[in-house]
């Protein structure tokens, strides 16, 4: 697995790789040296999901994160997720175009 993905903390978006996902967590690497805090959301840009997850474990560039609660940003979603489905939107379509 090598999906596309963003880890959300407020204002900021920081571009990482989901490189293995269970029912219950992700295996991600950050693509920049950016070490996300503990509580963040990660915007899955292939599937449309985003999830909000807490960091168990880090090691360099790469985080265990435990997911909390899923969403689906693929269709009506609450205010609270406009700006996860913004990205998703407009990171999906890169996402797969290529």
């Amino acid at each position: 697995m090598q999906n596309p993905a963003k880890v959300l903390c407020g204002a900021f978006a920081w571009d990482c790789t989901v490189r293995d996902q269970s029912d219950s967590g992700l295996r991600i690497q950050m693509l920049s040296s950016a070490t996300p805090p503990s509580n963040v959301q990660l915007v899955d840009l292939v599937s449309g999901f985003a999830h909000d997850v807490k960091v168990v474990w880090q090691k360099d560039r790469e985080f265990g994160l435990k997911i909390l609660r899923s969403h689906d940003l693929r269709g009506l979603a609450p205010a609270s997720l406009q700006t996860a489905k913004r990205i998703w939107q407009a990171g999906g379509r890169r996402a797969t175009a290529g």
